[in-house]
């Protein structure tokens, strides 16, 4: 089904026609954010580990969390469509591109700083790297959020295929 959609998609000669499906992608991930939030047992996890309080002091600094940052900084550095999708504004102005932008690195930022909280505070030390994994395999939420994951990933693709075209 992934490339019944993804191939005329990514043929599309004009990267402003993948704006919906952009807009897609970005709604399938605020719901998966919402589906972790919900169904993360953090309650539980935090009150077991002795409170807030005491998480936050055993986990202030960790040497594992430089992989992460390695992760969300090298997501950062490679968006290599930006200069595509300024040229391919309604109004192509360097006023309105910083305002794409900066609302762009807004919420991608708090998208990934509440998905890996509250993943983190679900699981703590045994939160695996894809935190869809923690979830029980028959869980009816976790199999949602993967299917949301895989759902952004089919949208998302078009736009690299953009990219290599162009490229």
């Amino acid at each position: 089904i992934g490339s019944v959609t993804m191939l005329p998609l990514s043929m599309l000669r004009d990267i402003s026609l993948l704006a919906m499906t952009s807009s897609l992608s970005v709604l399938a991930d605020v719901i998966l954010v919402i589906v972790i939030i919900v169904h993360a047992p953090i309650k539980e996890t935090v009150s077991d580990a002795g409170g807030f309080g005491q998480v936050l002091a055993d986990n202030w600094i960790n040497d594992r969390i430089f992989i992460g940052l390695g992760v969300l900084s090298l997501a950062m550095c490679c968006q290599h469509s930006a200069f595509l999708i300024s040229g391919s504004l309604e109004n192509h102005t360097s006023k309105r591109w910083a305002q794409v932008t900066k609302m762009s690195l807004i919420t991608a930022g708090s998208l990934s700083t509440i998905f890996a909280i509250t993943g983190y505070l679900g699981y703590l030390d045994e939160t695996k790297g894809d935190i869809l994994n923690n979830f029980d395999p028959d869980s009816t939420a976790a199999n949602a959020g993967r299917a949301l994951l895989a759902f952004t990933m089919v949208f998302t693709y078009p736009m690299e295929s953009f990219v290599a075209r162009h490229v």
